[in-house]
C-alpha cells in the first residue's frame, strides 16, 4: 500500500467516524435544545463533528487527487474548515466555563481571531497558522476544561474526554508538520496518516465528552434557577 493510499483512506475512514458521530450527537443535541437556554448551546457540538467530516473528506479528497500544493484552493478549505472546528471548540468551551454575560462579551473577540487567522491561510502557503491557531485554541480549551475539573469533577464529567481529545489533537498537527515517509516492506505511509488515526482517537473521546456536557449544562442551569427561586 502506498503512502497516498494509506491516507486517503484514513482520511476517509475519518471523515465517516466523524458524519456517524454527528448523527449519533444530533437527537441528543435536540432533546437538550428544548431543555437549555439559550437553546442554540446545544447545537455546539454538531456543528464542532459537520466542521471535522467536512476537514476530513476535503483532506482526503486532496489526497486521492494528489493535490500536494497547499496554495490550492482544496487545501485552503482544509486550513479553513480546521480552524473553524477549533473556533466552535473554544466558544463551547467559553461558555461553559465563565457566566455567560463574561462568554457574550469574549465571543466577539474569538471571532475577530478567526478572521485574522482566515486571512493569514489565505495569504500564506504554509501549515502554521493552522499549527498555531488550533495550539492556542487547545491551550485555552485545556486550562477552562482543567480548571473545571479541579474545582468539582463531580459536575465536570465533561472535562476529562474534552481534555485528552484536545491533546490528541494538537499533537497530530504537530505529527503533520513534519514531512517524513515510513516504509514498512508494501506498507509506506506520509505523516498524514498517524495524524489522521490520533484524530480518530479524538473524535471518541469529544463524542463522549459532548454527550456528558448535555447533562451537566442542564444540572447546574436547573442549580441556578433553583438559587433564583430561593432568594
Amino acid at each position: 500500500m502506498t503512502d497516498q493510499a494509506s491516507t486517503y483512506i484514513s482520511g476517509y475512514f475519518l471523515a465517516l467516524e466523524a458524519a456517524v458521530l454527528l448523527f449519533l450527537i444530533i437527537p441528543a443535541a435536540s432533546a437538550a435544545a428544548r431543555r437549555l437556554k439559550p437553546a442554540w448551546r446545544a447545537w455546539v457540538w454538531p456543528l464542532i463533528f459537520g466542521g471535522l467530516a467536512l476537514t476530513s473528506v476535503c483532506s482526503a479528497t486532496a489526497s486521492i487527487l494528489n493535490i500536494t500544493d497547499t496554495r490550492e484552493p482544496l487545501w485552503k478549505a482544509v486550513n479553513l474548515l480546521a480552524g473553524l472546528s477549533f473556533t466552535f471548540l473554544t466558544l463551547n468551551t467559553l461558555y461553559r466555563a465563565v457566566p455567560e454575560a463574561v462568554a457574550r462579551s469574549f465571543a466577539p473577540l474569538v471571532w475577530v481571531v478567526y478572521l485574522v487567522f482566515a486571512i493569514g491561510v489565505l495569504a500564506v502557503a504554509s501549515f502554521v497558522p493552522v499549527l498555531i491557531y488550533d495550539a492556542v485554541c487547545s491551550v485555552l480549551v485545556f486550562l477552562f476544561y482543567s480548571s473545571l475539573f479541579a474545582r468539582d469533577r463531580d459536575r465536570a464529567t465533561d472535562a476529562l474526554p474534552v481534555m485528552f481529545g484536545t491533546g490528541l489533537i494538537l499533537l497530530a498537527d504537530l505529527v503533520a508538520s513534519f514531512t517524513f515517509v515510513v516504509r514498512l516492506g508494501p506498507l509506506s505511509f506520509d505523516q498524514l496518516l498517524p495524524f489522521n488515526l490520533l484524530e480518530i482517537v479524538a473524535l471518541v473521546l469529544f463524542f463522549q465528552g459532548a454527550s456528558a456536557s448535555y447533562s451537566v449544562k442542564y444540572d447546574m442551569q436547573r442549580s441556578r434557577e433553583r438559587a433564583l427561586s430561593g432568594r
